[in-house]
């Protein structure tokens, strides 16, 4: 059993210095979980299910005008569909691309995990600075995603309100991390990943809001594959949040959505999503304060180490559709908050296939995290699995305990956590007494709406390959010299580039 005290605003800190100086992440949070005691009392009489449902590219490297792009040469292409059991093919990079990762025996960045972790993202590709908050023009992000193959970095930290949906390219790595002061929020409208294949997202606050487009999700991709975002918070969509909901006739695989936030989809509607796809994993993640679909899960969906709070009408939708589905359900822990009033496990139908263990069920909303072990009769009328009906990826599991601590401590853009997503963990740290869905995001309350973001200052790079002066140095290389970017000075597969990128975190 375990309480929760609760972090104070930015609470997650990193220090540039210490990265120069040991070339590693320093991460400090002051808040700790206290153990907590105390009998478990009887069994919950608490429903869980509910009723029945029913049945239901090419890649070429571009020069920009404004100065902020280097170099040229694409990225590779991507792996074929699949789990990793089967060789993927191989992509060749154009220009000064280094191949598909079909080539490599590594992933997307140290901690990739699930369907999408063999995304290379712009690996040899171009570097682009996102040296303003604009909507548009040059050194903006919309500019910077406008063209595929881009590893884009930050100079900036704030908020970047858009007026029109932000349209992803394929082969690109968003760096969130790069962004000093309090990293990167986008806020005004949804995003587009669809055929945006082959790409990284890290580190980036995507809140959509009533202000944005009626209808439309927060991030949706209907057609593509191998993406991952890492360590996102996503909110407010208008329709849902987090929507990977493939379209007809066209082809969804290889996701990844890992350590990240799904919140507040908007009402009326306030969903955290479909997810819809031939393979897609969710790992150490957060649903919270979605009225329904958390997720809604079609197609083969991998489900790992995520935390689900205050849903409303449904938490997890099994299938509710009459064509097969396959599931893999480990380690997560569902928590009703003070608005839920629907089935946990919800719509199931025997053409969900699913193997579940180590699920954890805790409505006694009593602040203390001491739920009950679900069992096969919890899901209903779905085809229980002994062992996965389709193959996966392996992704270790930790306690669904544990994966409630991770999620606490690290879920989100956590390197500095925003004002919104402080006030998402204090109320998931109430364990059932706090806790609201929505209709509009200006209800919070806070500061410019998504709160204060401290801008910062990025360090000096000369030749505006992506890496600091100061960090190419430490590393023997020359910041006169944008070329070394894509140079693999220790041979272990990713650029020197990458190299710096991944090491800003933990």
């Amino acid at each position: 059993m375990k309480t929760w005290a609760r972090c104070p605003p930015g609470r997650a800190s990193l220090s540039w210095l210490s990265l120069f100086a040991l070339g590693a992440a320093a991460w400090a949070c002051s808040g700790t979980p206290h153990g907590g005691s105390g009998s478990g009392g009887a069994p919950s009489t608490d429903p869980v299910g509910a009723g029945g449902a029913t049945p239901g590219g090419e890649a070429s490297g571009s020069d920009a005008a404004s100065g902020v792009t280097t170099g040229s040469g694409g990225a590779g292409g991507a792996p074929s569909p699949g789990a990793g059991g089967g060789a993927p093919s191989a992509g060749a990079g154009g220009g000064a691309g280094t191949g598909g990762p079909g080539a490599v025996a590594f992933g997307a960045f140290p901690g990739a995990e699930g369907f999408g972790r063999m995304a290379t993202g712009a690996r040899g590709g171009d570097v682009y600075h996102v040296t303003n908050l604009n909507d548009s023009g040059p050194g903006s992000l919309r500019d910077a995603i406008s063209q595929p193959n881009r590893t884009v970095v930050f100079d900036v930290g704030g908020v970047i309100k858009i007026d029109s949906r932000l349209v992803f390219k394929n082969n690109q790595t968003i760096a969130g991390q790069t962004a000093p002061g309090g990293g990167i929020t986008v806020y005004g409208n949804g995003t587009s990943f669809s055929d945006a294949s082959n790409t990284i997202v890290r580190y980036v606050r995507f809140r959509m809001g009533k202000i944005g487009d009626s209808g439309k999700d927060t991030v949706t991709m209907a057609s593509g594959h191998d993406v991952i975002w890492d360590h996102c918070s996503l909110s407010w969509g208008r329709d849902g949040t987090f929507d990977l909901n493939r379209e007809s006739g066209a082809e969804l695989y290889n996701i990844t959505l890992q350590d990240s936030i799904v919140a507040q989809g908007l009402q009326t509607h306030s969903t955290g999503g479909i997810v819809n796809t031939t393979g897609t994993s969710i790992i150490r993640s957060l649903y919270i304060d979605n009225n329904s679909r958390n997720p809604k899960a079609r197609g083969t969906l991998q489900f790992v180490n995520n935390v689900v709070y205050n849903w409303v009408t449904s938490g997890y939708i099994l299938g509710d559709t009459s064509g097969r589905s396959d599931g893999v359900m480990v380690g997560n822990y569902l928590i009703p908050g003070p608005e839920t009033k629907g089935g946990t496990l919800d719509s199931p139908t025997p053409e969900y296939h699913l193997h579940a263990a180590d699920n954890w069920y805790d409505s006694n909303k009593d602040g203390v995290l001491n739920g009950r072990l679900l069992g096969q009769g919890d899901f209903g009328s779905v085809t229980w699995e002994t062992a996965p009906s389709v193959e996966v990826p392996d992704v270790p599991a930790m306690s669904a305990e544990d994966a409630f601590d991770h999620v606490m401590k690290h879920a989100g853009a956590s390197l500095w956590r925003d004002p919104v997503d402080d006030f998402l963990m204090e109320e998931l740290a109430s364990l059932g007494a706090e806790g609201a869905t929505i209709s509009d995001e200006k209800s919070l309350g806070l500061p410019g709406t998504v709160g204060d973001i401290p801008g910062g200052s990025a360090p000096a790079d000369t030749d505006q390959d992506g890496m600091p002066d100061a960090w190419e140095v430490s590393a023997s290389l020359d910041p006169h010299d944008p070329e070394d970017r894509n140079g693999d000075r220790n041979g272990d597969g990713w650029t020197n580039l990458e190299e710096y990128i991944n090491s800003l975190v933990p």
